[in-house]
């Protein structure tokens, strides 16, 4: 059997071992720590230490200072007193600061008095555009009330003794001047019983009196149209009269003028034989006889004419919505 030894090579120390160096490498270059030095007290401890070591034994007694702790006391009051009487001497200034500031203030509030009303004073003078304006009313009230009055002094001219006396409404303007803006005239459209000629005459004064105005309001053409339909049935009143006969039938105004042309005829017919002027008297008959066939517009009948003045009535209005309101009054007594 063959036995190997193992040989163990040990190192030697050289000086040029690298293990060495290297550990020597390091001890150089590690970081040196110095020695810790003893802990000391900090301020605070230090100031507690201190008052500690200030305050006195108990024990001790003969280290009190009783003048200087009654020299002490004597500026603690002398201290006291001061302050009291600087607050005393502050609180007299402020009161009379107070004052004077109060008076100061009662006198700015006088003088802004007198500058409010200065100028309250000044605000009252009207400025030019207001004057302008208070001008432009005045002269649109004065032409207002020219037109009112030359209006209602129409109804009342033309009317005469069937006409009142013409009423105002009037308005102050900025002269401190009433103006009429509005008038009103009371006129009578009652019929006379028994005579339809003084009728006629009265209601076509009434009728002249209701459209005087160069410009007749709705109102006005109303009540010419009410006169002209009284005027109307006094005028069929009249013809009755006239013809001793009753008025003509309503239904056929017509019926009565063919009777009249009939008796005309017969009665010329008569006359012709009996006279030599018969001749001209039936051509004269017959003419008349003619004209009251002729239907005439004063003596239509009363159907006829209430139903014209309801028709104009009704398209006078038509535009009253959109016209201005009348300002012209024209009432009717009866």
């Amino acid at each position: 059997m063959n036995i190997t030894p193992q040989v163990n090579n040990l190192p030697l120390a050289t000086v040029v071992n690298p293990p060495t160096d290297t550990l020597r490498r390091e001890n150089n270059q590690r970081e040196v720590i110095s020695q810790t030095t003893a802990a000391g007290q900090s301020a605070a401890e230090r100031g507690l230490a201190r008052d500690r070591e200030a305050r006195p034994n108990n024990n001790n007694v003969d280290n009190i200072d009783f003048a200087a702790i009654q020299e002490q006391a004597e500026q603690e009051a002398a201290r006291i007193n001061g302050s009291e009487q600087n607050q005393q001497d502050s609180s007299e200034q402020q009161g009379q600061a107070s004052g004077q500031n109060a008076e100061d203030t009662e006198n700015r509030a006088e003088r802004s008095q007198d500058d409010d009303q200065q100028n309250s004073g000044d605000s009252d003078e009207p400025s030019p555009q207001q004057e302008f304006a208070e001008q432009q009313q005045i002269l649109e009230l004065q032409a207002r009330d020219r037109e009112v009055r030359a209006h209602e002094q129409a109804h009342a001219a033309v009317g005469g003794p069937y006409a009142g006396t013409p009423q105002y409404t009037f308005e102050t303007g900025p002269d401190g001047r009433r103006y009429a803006v509005e008038g009103e005239v009371q006129v009578d459209l009652s019929t006379i019983d028994g005579n339809p000629r003084a009728t006629i005459a009265k209601l076509q004064q009434v009728y002249a009196a209701a459209l005087a105005p160069a410009n007749p309001s709705i109102q006005d053409t109303r009540v010419a149209a009410q006169a002209q339909q009284l005027i109307a049935q006094a005028q069929s009143e009249l013809v009755a009269q006239q013809t001793g006969t009753e008025a003509p039938d309503q239904s056929n105004p017509n019926i009565r003028a063919n009777q009249v042309l009939g008796e005309t005829q017969a009665t010329a017919s008569g006359t012709l034989e009996n006279s030599s002027e018969g001749f001209d008297q039936l051509i004269n008959r017959t003419i008349a006889a003619q004209d009251q066939v002729v239907p005439d517009l004063n003596t239509r009948s009363l159907e006829i004419t209430e139903r014209a003045a309801r028709i104009e009535t009704f398209y006078a209005n038509i535009n009253q919505a959109f016209e201005r309101p009348p300002r012209f009054q024209f009432e009717i007594t009866a």
